[in-house]
């Protein structure tokens, strides 16, 4: 939203820093989430991640909450900016459902893989939020770029749910034996590699239709350049797709599982990549 609103002379919502805070804020709250998940599952990771080494619970507990305190307040901070500090119970809220997920929620089938996507859409809508009062001002101002704006969050919140709801079921495939080991009732352990596979899958056919649609509105927008780049996950998508209804063992979902990481981590650069596109080649 930040290049709208300075091509238009408004500024209004949170300044780059500030976003640079909310995104470093959140990466380690995310951080930390990864540290508690790994903690409560040692038992499942010492058959599917035998190297893994294991911290002291003093440097462990040390650095999980270094990380969440660090992270809460870039997150305050930002909201302070941006006038809405009730919006750092968002990033509060994540903190202790990440801790609740680890304990609880994963080894309990459905609940484990919803609660991450619904996460994974709330860091997305996230910046949205923090911008709420700017949205106002140019849906008053600028309507037909507020619902561009508008239609491109959904966009990304469909294809981030979609993508990480694969990601979680493929890599419940890949940890199946250790958490079966560790006595957890994931999806993969309750519906057996195969039906896990199979809801995978059918959760990631959208994603290369929804791809090739953008990539499609791009080129006949003259949008060229951002089409490459979407072209470039466009084939990452069709790999995809052809690797995940071939998995037929959990060294296979692990490997699918990596194209899936990939394939966040380009849509992740997308919003990086359009907005310098949008910054310097911008008519």
């Amino acid at each position: 939203m930040l290049p709208v609103l300075e091509t238009r002379l408004l500024n209004f919502g949170l300044s780059d820093t500030g976003f640079a805070l909310l995104v470093l804020g959140a990466g380690m709250i995310a951080g930390a989430g990864n540290l508690i998940n790994d903690y409560f599952d040692q038992l499942s990771d010492r058959i599917n991640l035998k190297q893994r080494q294991v911290p002291s619970e003093k440097v462990f507990w040390s650095v999980y909450t270094t990380l969440n305190l660090l992270g809460l307040s870039l997150c305050g901070w930002a909201a302070w900016e941006a006038g809405l500090l009730n919006l750092t119970l968002i990033p509060l809220a994540a903190v202790m459902l990440l801790f609740r997920y680890s304990e609880h929620f994963k080894g309990r089938s459905w609940s484990g893989p919803l609660v991450i996507v619904l996460l994974c859409l709330l860091w997305v809508a996230l910046p949205w939020l923090y911008e709420f009062k700017a949205m106002g001002i140019l849906y008053r101002y600028y309507p037909t770029d507020a619902q561009f704006l508008n239609q491109t969050w959904l966009v990304y919140l469909g294809l981030v749910a979609l993508v990480t709801l694969s990601r979680e079921l493929i890599k419940a495939c890949q940890d199946r034996a250790g958490d079966l080991a560790a006595g957890l009732q994931t999806i993969a352990v309750v519906m057996g590699l195969k039906g896990c596979r199979n809801m995978a899958f059918g959760a990631w056919l959208p994603v290369p239709v929804l791809n090739l649609f953008v990539v499609r509105h791009q080129v006949l927008t003259g949008a060229i350049a951002e089409s490459l780049y979407s072209s470039i996950a466009l084939v990452l998508a069709l790999v995809i797709t052809f690797r995940l209804y071939r998995v037929q063992s959990s060294d296979e979902a692990a490997r699918v599982s990596l194209l899936l990481k990939a394939y966040l981590a380009l849509g992740i650069g997308s919003l990086w990549v359009y907005y310098m596109l949008f910054l310097y080649m911008a008519p």
